[in-house]
């Protein structure tokens, strides 16, 4: 049986940029390395010049195996970084040596495949550049849209059209938030509301309930009309982002960014600033954030093996992402002498939460499960998080 191919138009044009990445995925990060590569990495021995450019991790000499470079975190094999958290293969010009002397096919599959993702179902295959990667935001910057090959997701009959139910959930969640009538916090609140009631009738629902556009209003203006407390939710994304940042802080990674920002959200006074200015130094940016919601919801709402359960559990999680960039943003803004938000530092953000919340699908549920009454909200608490 033939697969259709689903996947951002500019999927085929992405490159890395090696050298002039502005966030390089070879610093601070756990670098994956999978059985096979490290197999062959035992009769590959370590590029010579890494004694003489000072880029030996220690206990590791300039006759080692590639292998040797491989230690154990959180149960994984990993490439151990340096004391400065740099891979020890990053040359000074930001490049890869073993690529420079091995070519391509010597990297873990990680290494290679990064910022891509492909999930295999019956029917098609989909392929994902997520978010961790500058490079992506600056393809979704100044974006009106985000258009897929084989997915018409603002197609009221295309989506009816979609005979498989989980699909057709993930592909309604991108419709929703892709509106430009409301806010993107608007547009999740709406668009998780929808995934609970279909939760609820355990999938057994119809489409067309969802795509009325006088009921889809209706839903809007109750969730406008709603009392909101701005700052307490202030207080409550960032209590979030102090949590989700904890690890990280703890293992000194990313030390650059987030602990000028932890340093303020430790001592973050309710009334640090008006919530009001901060969402008009934001506003230029809904659209870029627009889009960040939608690639999020095709490559990571529905993976195969997914029910509905773990759609709603995996949606929160996006939510709390979203919450965390928005968090940070506030923590940037606040830092800024002239209350400003450029595009680098929103950019930056975006690539750095992203790094730091991509759990895989068990370990997003123990984390629910752990720190709330029940791994599945109540739309009170999302409303909560959310309001700006």
């Amino acid at each position: 049986m033939s697969r259709i191919e689903l996947k951002p138009d500019y999927y085929d044009d992405f490159h890395c940029i090696g050298g002039s990445c502005s966030f390089t995925c070879c610093q601070e990060w756990k670098i994956a390395v999978d059985k096979g590569t490290k197999k062959k990495w035992r009769s590959i021995k370590a590029p010579k010049y890494l004694k003489e450019t000072g880029r030996l991790p220690e206990g590791i000499s300039e006759h080692s195996y590639l292998n040797q470079f491989v230690v154990k975190a959180d149960g994984s094999d990993v490439i151990g970084l340096l004391n400065n958290m740099k891979c020890p293969f990053l040359d000074e010009d930001n490049l890869c040596s073993l690529v420079k002397e091995h070519g391509e096919e010597i990297l873990s599959h990680t290494c290679h495949t990064f910022p891509r993702e492909t999930h295999i179902y019956d029917d098609r295959v989909e392929r994902a550049l997520v978010s961790c990667c500058p490079e992506i935001i600056d393809r979704w910057n100044g974006c009106t849209k985000l258009s897929f090959t084989n997915l018409d997701y603002t197609n009221k009959d295309y989506l009816r059209s979609t005979k498989d139910k989980l699909k057709s959930v993930r592909d309604l969640m991108m419709y929703h938030l892709s509106s430009h009538e409301t806010t993107n916090c608007t547009n999740l609140l709406k668009a998780f509301f929808i995934l609970l009631d279909i939760y609820k009738k355990d999938g057994d629902f119809n489409i067309e309930d969802y795509l009325d556009d006088i009921s889809v209003m209706n839903l809007v203006k109750s969730i406008e009309a709603l009392e909101n407390a701005p700052l307490d939710s202030l207080i409550e994304r960032n209590e979030l982002f102090i949590d989700m940042t904890e690890n990280y802080a703890r293992e000194d990674r990313y030390t650059g960014i987030l602990k000028p920002l932890r340093d303020i959200a430790s001592e973050l006074e309710p009334d640090a600033a008006p919530c009001t200015d901060f969402n008009n130094a934001l506003q230029p940016f809904e659209n870029l954030l627009r889009n960040f919601l939608v690639s999020e919801t095709f490559s990571n709402l529905l993976i195969p093996g997914m029910d509905l359960k773990d759609m709603v559990m995996q949606f929160q999680w996006m939510m709390m992402e979203y919450a965390i960039i928005i968090d940070a943003l506030y923590l940037r803004w606040l830092s800024d002498s002239k209350h400003t938000l450029s595009y680098d530092s929103v950019r930056e953000i975006i690539v750095l939460i992203s790094r730091l919340t991509g759990y895989d699908a068990d370990d997003i549920e123990e984390y629910l499960n752990d720190c709330f009454e029940s791994p599945l909200w109540d739309f009170s608490y999302a409303y909560f998080l959310l309001c700006l």
